[in-house]
């Protein structure tokens, strides 16, 4: 009985120092990722914006309103210049807020020009059904 429970206990502890290190593969992000993937978002939201005004300064200026910071930390952060501050951990959100606002907006801007294809490929279909039709009495 005994050794049953001592390979019980063993087996518990292997199960447990396997769940630990499953456990330990979960880390937090490194700042260094969070601060790389951060840089990617604000790059999309500068781009997204640059597109839609047609100026890169302008579109600096609308993105450093929409998270809170300003122009220049914008184009100091996404040029990687030494002198700039990490962003504190509320522009961290501010910005992944933005993006995912961004990434909403065009998922739903995709969905409107599938509709009004879908409707366009129902006309198309419609006229050239007619034409088929046309054809097949014309023999």
């Amino acid at each position: 009985m005994f050794k049953f429970i001592l390979r019980h206990v063993r087996n518990m502890n292997e199960g447990i120092s396997s769940v630990l290190t499953k456990f330990a593969r979960k880390k937090a992000m490194s700042a260094a990722a969070l601060t790389s993937i951060t840089r990617n978002a604000l790059g999309a939201l500068v781009e997204r914006e640059e597109r839609r005004t047609g100026s890169r300064m302008v579109a600096y200026e609308v993105v450093a309103q929409t998270i809170g910071a300003s122009s220049s930390w914008v184009r100091a952060f996404l040029g990687k210049s030494e002198g700039v501050k990490e962003p504190r951990i509320t522009l961290f959100q501010n910005i992944r807020a933005s993006y995912e606002n961004l990434c909403s907006r065009v998922e739903q801007e995709n969905r409107d020009d599938e509709r009004r294809l879908a409707l366009i490929r129902e006309k198309i279909d419609a006229v050239t059904q007619g034409f088929g039709e046309q054809v097949g009495r014309q023999d």
